[in-house]
């Protein structure tokens, strides 16, 4: 960044065609490439019709070889032409929906999201952040990284994310943050070697990418009472993460994003734009001042979510009358039950109450034979918790009790593991 050049992360964990693709638009003039993956992506090259620079990283490959900076490397002056306007980092989604888009984030929409960083979790130049989170995800390259460069903070980076190395690690290291996401957290709270571990080091810990059970916020504040728990919300076409959840409340209003950082201007309206009272259900929308400048190479794509001057998410979302923001879904996953709407998040919340849910995803299917006049009917596709023995009825019976009939699953199945994208994101239109 400093050389002025842009900065393209690239998910490694990407399906088929879409590493070619995402080169092919990035069309880069070097790469670094890690041994582990430097024979699917020279393929993915090769398939682009591409031939950049290669960079090796931790093997004796033929090319060139990165070399580790020490105190004798020599300095990079940026450029007396680089302006805050200028190109950054190009950020390219996980192709939920089609190919991948390429956010782009300038200079200064990065120093922008690191005031907030700074805001929304205290962090300061003494922090010795446990870095857990891929690379490619915009936790990374858009929060910790550039926060850790401003700061001058050390970052220490996990391979892999194995509770026992964890944990070695924030002992050895005396590690202040770890940051993850909510699936992470649940296998520490389970890990036998929780108790005895020496993480006395931790501050904080923060959590995003997806609802986290309310009973693992409980026991990591019971493991961890003096430790702050932070719930954040961002997307990658917002220059910033947006909400921040006190840790105050985490345990209180564990389904609640938080409430709005400063700078961040967001809404909740209805279909027509107009802002919906406060705890009813709207689309939640930011102003174009919170956005990303465009896509890459994809001139138009941006503005298809833009009217006037508010970005619209195609997130549902409640704002109550405190200010905290709830998600409740997808607009495209919305759920109609015989006219009724149904909230895939809202439903997918009470499920993970029950003790011995460990993952749950809800989508729509169509209703069919004799229930075909309800048009749609809310399935629930459930990851036990190991050795549970969980039936139909128990969910069933456990809904009832917190939500209206037409929102209680009418059709529920277990799996070993929920479908992902390359991001992590569960791949609902598998399950339907």
């Amino acid at each position: 960044m400093r050389l002025g050049a842009i900065v393209v992360p690239v998910n490694i964990k990407l399906r088929d065609e879409e590493p070619a693709f995402v080169f092919g638009n990035s069309e880069p003039s070097a790469v670094f490439v890690h041994e582990q993956v430097a024979e699917r992506i020279e393929a993915a090259l090769r398939s682009a019709g591409l031939a950049p620079h290669m960079i090796h990283v931790g093997a004796d490959c033929d090319g060139v070889e990165f070399m580790h900076f020490g105190p004798d490397a020599p300095t990079v002056d940026e450029p007396e032409d680089l302006t805050g306007d200028d190109i950054a980092v190009v950020l390219y989604t996980s192709g939920t929906t089609g190919q991948p888009k390429g956010a782009i984030m300038r200079h200064c929409d990065l120093l922008f999201n690191v005031r907030n960083a700074i805001l929304a979790h205290s962090f300061r130049h003494e922090d010795i952040h446990l870095l857990v989170i891929p690379f490619f995800a915009p936790t990374a390259s858009y929060s910790l990284l550039p926060t850790c460069a401003y700061l001058g903070s050390a970052v220490v980076v996990a391979p892999q994310p194995n509770p026992t190395e964890l944990f070695a690690l924030i002992h050895t290291h005396r590690c202040t943050t770890f940051i993850g996401v909510p699936t992470l957290f649940h296998l520490v709270t389970q890990h036998p070697q929780l108790a005895d571990a020496d993480l006395s080091s931790l501050r904080l810990i923060a959590y995003s990418g997806s609802p986290m059970p309310a009973r693992t916020i409980g026991a990591l504040r019971e493991r961890f009472p003096g430790v702050s728990l932070h719930n954040f919300f961002g997307l990658t076409e917002t220059i910033s993460m947006t909400h921040v959840l006190p840790s105050r409340d985490a345990v209180e209003r564990a389904d609640s994003i938080g409430i709005a950082l400063p700078e961040v201007f967001a809404r909740v309206v209805d279909d027509d734009g107009n802002d919906v009272p406060r705890g009813e259900t709207g689309e939640l929308c930011f102003h174009r001042s919170n956005i990303i400048s465009g896509y890459w190479r994809q001139e138009g794509r941006l503005e298809e979510a833009i009217r006037g001057e508010w970005f619209f998410t195609g997130d549902f979302a409640v704002c109550d009358g405190d200010g905290y923001f709830y998600v409740r879904g997808r607009k495209k996953e919305m759920i109609i039950v015989a006219g009724q709407n149904v909230y895939a998040l809202e439903v997918e919340s009470v499920i993970l109450r029950h003790p011995d849910v460990c993952e749950v995803a809800v989508v729509g299917v169509e209703a069919t034979g004799a229930r075909a006049a309800l048009g749609e009917l809310v399935k629930a596709v459930i990851v036990p918790q190991p050795d549970a023995q969980l039936t139909e009825l128990d969910i069933k019976r456990h809904c009832s009790g917190h939500l209206p009939s037409y929102k209680v699953p009418q059709i529920v199945a277990f799996v070993d593991e929920l479908p992902r994208n390359a991001a992590g994101k569960v791949l609902k239109r598998e399950l339907c």
